[in-house]
Order: structure tokens, then C-alpha cells, then sequence
């Protein structure tokens, strides 16, 4: 609920409608979808409210009513319990309800108004006036005049939850913190975008990029909350950090070659069907890096007691000979053996 408190702030009553237009959909939606399957709802699972959450906050402020209640639905009935339930999904729901609606009406879903301090968007059921592309898909063209701070604070067209860096970083820091998200895939997603963008710049290039890379096209916010949603997170540490270059590769390809605007939630779609194979993948690779480790061992022990050996089989006779102990002899024992002591 923490992002919600920007979206009002520039966007009026009409983005916590929105939100609120989600939730309940999700809600009423479950509690259907139980009732025919003749279970038991239970109000205290909060997936349908956190589900309802982000898909709202992924929609610009100006999204139709009815598009809103399509998606929540869509999202809760189909791509949930179609597949038996919360613990069933293939696909997740969020990401698939959001480009569903935006392949179905890209001109409500993809074209965003322009925030404003104390703002005041018509709570009218569709706005069509002073819409416009988002500041992802105009920063992806050349360079943005528009100042860090109205960036980091998401004074910018677009998604009315996912814009504002500074409080996706806060809400991140504290699950992290929390131990609500897995350390190795988050920090292993922010590392392979960053570097990527700085390899190879879609437009700006140095610090610029490595910032515009977090800052735009709702990365961070997607990586947070849905990507580390632990339904769809490999149990394997090593098998976390190969989802979230994944995830970060998949994302940087799709942005820099497809020109979509939204290509963090697209990348998720595709690598959240894998979680389960980064895990057998990174299992046969750490078993395989055994294996190897314990044949090297075995083979520098080995040779290293072969050369040992080897040593003393190449000293020369007089070497041999002058480690051995000297023969007894008559006089060292004395008459008939008896020691010379006796």
C-alpha cells in the first residue's frame, strides 16, 4: 500500500479507485471461483490482495474501469485457478492479465497522462485527452532533459505505481532486509541489467545507462515484487542467480531489440516457466563441480607421491648404499658374537 500514496498524489481520487476497482474484482473473483470448485474461501490469504495491488499499479491512472475489471478477473479466474490454485500457477498471473489487456487495448493500457503535484484526473469512466508514450519509450530514443529528481521521485508518464524509483528502493530494502526476497536473484538481476545497458547502451552511455537501466521501464519495480514472488523462485542459491540473469538478459534483449516499452514484464512471463529447470541446472553443475574437484585432488595426491617415490628410485648406488647400516663383523661383536662389552 506504501506505492499507492504517490499515484494520489498525482493523480487524484482516481488512482486509488482504480486500485480499489482490483482488489475487489480479485477478491470477488476467488471467492467465485471456490464457491464452483465447492472449497472454502479463506479471507486471510493475502495473494488476492497483493495480486490485485500490482496489477493495478502497473496500469496508467487514465485505464478504463472496465479494462481494470477484465483484467483482475482474467488474472484471478483463468491464470490462477484454471490450474487448481495459488500453488498451481505455470504462469504468473499479474504479468499475463497486464499484456493481455495491453494486446487488447494498447491505446488505454500503453498511453499514460502526464503527472502533476496535487493532481486531478476525471474520475469519468474512459480519457482519451493528453495521453502520451511513456518516458521509458522517449528515453530509449535519445536522452531525457527531464531532472534525476523528477525521475527518482516518478514525476513521469507512466505506469502510476512503478515509476518512482525512491520508494521501490526503500520497499526493497526492507524485504531484503526482512528476508522476504532471495538476496543471491535480486542481486544477481540488478548486477546482469546494469552491466548490460553498460556494455551496450541503447541511448545513454556510462553512469546514464547503468542508471536509466533501473530507473525505467518498471525494472525494479517488476523484479521486487514479482519476479522474487517465491511461487516462481528456484530453491537452489546458484539456480537464483542464474534466474536472475535470466530474467535480466531476457529483459535487456526485449527492450533493445523489440523497442517495447514494458519488456521487464514480457521477460517475466518467459523465464517464470523455467524455475524448476535453473534448479536441476544448478544442482548437475554443482554435483559436477564435485566430481571434478575430488578427481583433482585425488590426481595431485597421487602424483605427488609418484614424484616422492620417484626420487628415491633415481639417487645413484653410492647414495643407496650409504643409508644402509653397516654389516656386523668380529669386530663389532666380538669373539664367537659375544659383544665387546661382555
Amino acid at each position: 500500500m506504501t506505492l499507492c500514496v504517490l499515484p494520489y498524489y498525482y493523480y487524484g481520487l482516481r488512482a486509488l479507485i482504480v486500485v480499489a476497482i482490483s482488489v475487489a474484482t480479485s477478491l470477488l473473483t476467488e471467492y467465485l471461483c471456490t464457491a464452483l470448485m465447492r472449497r472454502k474461501y479463506d479471507w486471510r490469504d493475502p495473494s488476492p490482495y497483493a495480486n490485485g495491488i500490482m496489477l493495478a499499479l502497473l496500469m496508467p491512472a487514465s485505464v478504463p474501469y472496465g479494462v481494470m475489471i477484465f483484467a483482475s478477473a482474467f488474472m484471478s479466474s483463468v491464470m490462477k485457478y484454471a490450474f487448481g490454485g495459488h500453488h498451481n500457477r505455470i504462469f504468473h498471473p499479474v504479468a499475463t492479465a497486464y499484456l493481455l489487456s495491453a494486446l487488447c487495448w494498447p491505446s488505454s493500457v500503453l498511453r499514460y497522462p502526464t503527472p502533476a503535484v496535487f493532481g486531478n484526473l476525471s474520475l469519468s469512466e474512459s480519457l482519451t485527452d493528453a495521453l502520451d508514450r511513456s518516458f521509458t519509450h522517449y528515453v530509449d530514443v535519445s536522452l531525457s532533459s527531464s531532472s534525476w529528481l523528477d525521475i527518482l521521485w516518478g514525476k513521469l508518464a507512466g505506469p502510476m505505481g512503478t515509476s518512482c524509483v525512491i520508494l521501490i528502493l526503500i520497499v526493497t530494502i526492507a524485504l531484503y532486509c526482512f528476508r522476504d526476497i532471495p538476496a543471491p536473484l535480486l542481486f544477481s538481476g540488478i548486477a546482469t541489467e546494469v552491466l548490460l545497458f553498460i556494455l551496450f547502451p541503447i541511448s545513454a552511455t556510462g553512469w546514464q545507462a547503468a542508471l536509466y537501466s533501473i530507473v525505467t521501464g518498471s525494472y525494479m519495480y517488476v523484479l521486487t515484487f514479482m519476479v522474487c514472488d517465491p511461487c516462481f523462485t528456484p530453491l537452489n542459491g546458484f539456480g537464483q542467480v542464474l534466474y536472475g540473469f535470466a530474467y535480466g538478459l531476457t529483459a535487456f534483449l526485449l527492450r533493445k531489440f523489440s523497442g517495447y516499452e514494458d519488456s521487464s514484464v514480457l521477460a517475466l512471463m518467459v523465464v517464470s516457466i523455467f524455475p524448476s529447470e535453473f534448479d536441476r541446472f544448478a544442482i548437475f553443475v554443482t554435483d559436477s563441480l564435485d566430481k571434478f574437484r575430488d578427481y583433482a585432488v585425488t590426481k595431485i595426491e597421487d602424483y605427488y607421491i609418484y614424484r616422492r617415490f620417484k626420487k628415491y628410485e633415481n639417487l645413484p648406488d653410492n647414495e643407496e648404499t650409504a643409508h644402509e647400516p653397516a654389516p656386523e663383523t668380529e669386530e663389532n661383536t666380538g669373539k664367537d658374537g659375544d659383544s665387546d662389552e661382555d
